[in-house]
């Protein structure tokens, strides 16, 4: 774990100013971001995450908590780049860019959603999603089933038949439909909206790229969903 702490530590060139996170019930974050970029003829680097900081002493813990998480997940990938083995001939080097969507919902969670690119050798790269939601008060990660009521089979075939609704698929490229179950963790929330992430080749073949379904707060309610 130090090796780990003291590569993050080592990449990092710049940070970028606080900005506030604020919701109805006054809880207010701080958030910290961060950046790591590196270029040599072996890898290519460029890492953005955020890191908390609380206003109000009640929330310190859920911040530690999410940080905490947010850093093992970004000290993990970074570890797995420099433990990869040399590059096959043929290509420059190996690729690894991460990005975020954050947002605040329910007035007590945070929802970040990153964006992984990562290309190792072969014919092309993959990019593929992690989520955090996180409960700040209580300082808790939140499953499907801690946000949606997808409990019985009724409720998830609701949730299912609500993916497919809202699945854009331009030109019948994919060639699945988009299935969760209650285990799903590619989930977020975006300016009103729940945001369903699949990765490269989830519902299709590599051309078709990524799949993100929004579906809207209101028709989650409506269908009784929507524990929050």
């Amino acid at each position: 774990m130090r090796g780990l702490t003291v590569l993050l530590s080592a990449c990092i060139v710049s940070v970028c100013a606080f900005c506030s996170v604020s919701c109805s019930n006054d809880l207010s974050l701080l958030v910290h971001e961060k950046e790591i970029s590196k270029r040599d003829k072996q890898q290519l680097l460029s890492v953005k995450y955020p890191q908390f900081k609380n206003k109000a002493s009640k929330s310190k813990r859920g911040c530690d908590s999410i940080n905490s998480n947010i850093s093992v997940f970004v000290n993990n990938l970074l570890a797995e780049m420099e433990c990869d083995q040399e590059p096959e001939s043929g290509f420059t080097s190996m690729e690894l860019k991460v990005n975020y969507d954050l947002d605040i919902f329910a007035t007590d969670y945070v929802s970040a959603k990153f964006i992984i690119y990562k290309y190792q050798g072969g014919a092309h790269g993959l990019t593929y999603f992690k989520c955090f939601n996180y409960n700040v008060q209580k300082a808790i990660g939140l499953t499907l089933g801690d946000v949606f009521h997808v409990k019985s089979k009724m409720e998830i075939q609701a949730l299912n038949k609500l993916l497919v609704k809202y699945f854009n698929n331009p030109d019948n490229c994919f060639d699945e439909l988009p299935v969760v179950t209650s285990a799903f963790e590619s989930f977020s929330y975006q300016e009103d909206f729940f945001v369903f992430s699949f990765s490269d080749y989830s519902l299709g073949p590599y051309v078709c790229g990524t799949a993100e379904i929004k579906i809207p707060v209101w028709d989650l309610k409506q269908h009784g969903l929507l524990k929050l």
